[in-house]
């Protein structure tokens, strides 16, 4: 299955920034920032795809929100060519859905993907912001009975916090990705003799 990194980039003094990885069915958080700049933000970004190719375990895609500060950080991490190394995409949340019979923009849609996965068994951090995020935002219908997901702005006028875990795992969703193929590992030879392998 694709690894597939996501970040959800802060836009307010009091929210954070938050990126996560999943893998089929299994989700990760893997680090909460507050107070970065986008350069730092970025370079956050760039450790933790290093790492995860020095593990023998690269990333295939990269997902930023691209609406406000997170476009600096999208710029930044392309500009140290890392477009070269895994697909960069940028999402909006207002834009068009793939099924807008059924969702109001992408961001109500990658949300309902991300619930049919949990209700599917998908295997998410055991976090209480994350809990919070994703059972705080309310939804209701368009006039036209697409789902539309409740504005963060409007969320904040209830006294509730950005959902950035929520967005976060959510962006995981918003793009289908081919993994890359492995190397194959060339068998060693001794003495003119292939080897097998031990205990084989």
């Amino acid at each position: 299955m694709p690894r597939i990194l996501s970040t959800d980039v802060a836009r307010y003094g009091d929210d954070q920034t938050v990126t996560g990885d999943r893998q089929g069915r299994k989700a990760r958080i893997l680090e909460k920032l507050r107070g970065l700049d986008t350069v730092q933000v970025a370079e956050h970004v760039i450790k933790i795809i290093d790492q995860a190719e020095a593990n023998g375990e690269p990333y295939d895609a990269w997902v930023c929100d691209g609406d406000g500060i997170g476009a600096g950080v999208i710029d930044h991490v392309k500009h140290r060519g890392y477009d070269r190394k895994l697909a960069i995409f940028e999402f909006h949340g207002g834009e068009s859905p793939r099924d807008p019979h059924k969702y109001f923009n992408r961001r109500a849609e990658v949300w309902g993907l991300s619930r049919d996965a949990i209700a599917a068994g998908m295997e998410i951090p055991n976090d209480p912001e994350l809990v919070t995020d994703l059972t705080a935002p309310k939804y209701f219908f368009s006039n036209k009975q697409q789902i539309q997901l409740e504005r963060k702005e409007d969320m904040k006028k209830r006294g509730l916090a950005s959902p950035d875990c929520g967005d976060m795992l959510a962006m995981t969703f918003a793009v289908n990705v081919v993994p890359k193929p492995k190397q194959e590992v060339s068998p060693e030879v001794y003495g003119g003799q292939m080897s097998q392998g031990w205990m084989r």
